[in-house]
């Protein structure tokens, strides 16, 4: 290549059917020093030491990091790794905005579950309600097809009736309405908590009819763990700190392998990786979660009344 050639060593970046790919930087670099020593005749010492070789670095990185700016634009538009202000503006789309303190997981779960709010009639459409309620952080909604009473989930349904479960602070009016309008005609109510809601159909020119809605309130069940870490020279002085940030952090707003719901079954394995990306010195021994102090189990099965919580005073550290 000439120094008049308007052409470049330096390999681009492309648009594919997997979506945007950069080259690797020490590709670029290469490409770079090429066309330093072609701008400049040939022979030019490419030692990374040389006045040349580090004003190749330099472009290298200014280049590198317009790629990854790039890329993290296109991870922002897709809903499964947006983050932040993309994040948000995705949610936007579907009338949501971010609550107070969730993480990129709780807001897209919310997001996902708020497309069956557009539908009528149907479980989903009435979780996806809930969770559009400012204050809602979770819902488990489940009906009862039978003509008798059933047991599910560790909680007992009329028949014939719905059975909604709501985490958060909003307000009973709120979740009745979402509740009411979501669901089928005729159908009945499960729950401790009843409102009285109108039909707020514009038809009714506000002279709606009045019903009578029940849902229940989730339970604060706290978990408890235990984590044995091998003890070494390398171990921290804070590392019960690091420990229990690490898991309250997952548990609270981690990705949905580590995010327990209200109903689910919360893993003790899911949590290895959380702490032992804490550095080489957090050598899992084993780790044990339950109900009580005593945390002695691998998994705890949530019954659909109960909302998982934790804190770090519930976070037993043992160095073995």
């Amino acid at each position: 290549m000439s120094s008049s050639d308007a052409t470049t060593s330096v390999p681009a970046a492309s648009l594919t059917d997997a979506g945007f790919v950069a080259p690797a930087e020490t590709d670029i670099l290469a490409g770079v020093l090429a066309d330093i020593t072609a701008a400049l005749g040939g022979n030019v010492n490419q030692a990374l030491t040389t006045p040349q070789g580090q004003l190749a670095q330099s472009e290298t990185a200014i280049i590198g990091d317009c790629n990854d700016r790039i890329l993290s634009v296109f991870n922002g538009i897709d809903p499964r790794t947006a983050s932040g202000r993309m994040q948000d503006a995705i949610g936007f789309i579907y009338f949501l905005t971010r609550n107070t303190g969730e993480g990129r997981a709780d807001f897209e779960y919310r997001r996902q579950n708020s497309v069956g709010a557009n539908s009528q009639g149907m479980n989903a459409s009435v979780l996806g309600s809930l969770l559009s309620v400012p204050g809602v952080t979770d819902a488990y909604v489940v009906d009862n097809q039978t003509s008798q009473d059933t047991a599910i989930g560790g909680v007992a349904v009329s028949a014939h009736s719905i059975y909604c479960c709501v985490a958060g602070a909003a307000t009973s009016a709120s979740i009745g309405l979402a509740i009411f309008q979501k669901k089928s005609p005729g159908c009945g109510y499960t729950g401790s908590v009843s409102v009285t809601v109108q039909d707020p159909a514009a038809v009714y020119n506000g002279n709606g009819p009045f019903y009578s809605v029940k849902y229940d309130e989730a339970t604060d069940t706290p978990i408890y763990f235990v984590v044995q870490i091998v003890n070494s020279s390398s171990v921290p002085s804070n590392a019960a700190s690091l420990v229990q940030s690490a898991i309250v952090s997952a548990f609270t707003s981690g990705e949905e392998t580590v995010r327990p719901r209200i109903g689910g079954t919360i893993l003790a394995g899911r949590y290895y990786c959380v702490v032992g990306a804490l550095g080489d010195w957090a050598a899992v021994e084993e780790i044990t979660i339950g109900t009580t102090a005593e945390a002695g189990e691998m998994k705890v099965g949530l019954n659909i009344n109960q909302a998982p919580s934790i804190s770090a005073a519930n976070i037993t550290v043992e160095l073995v």
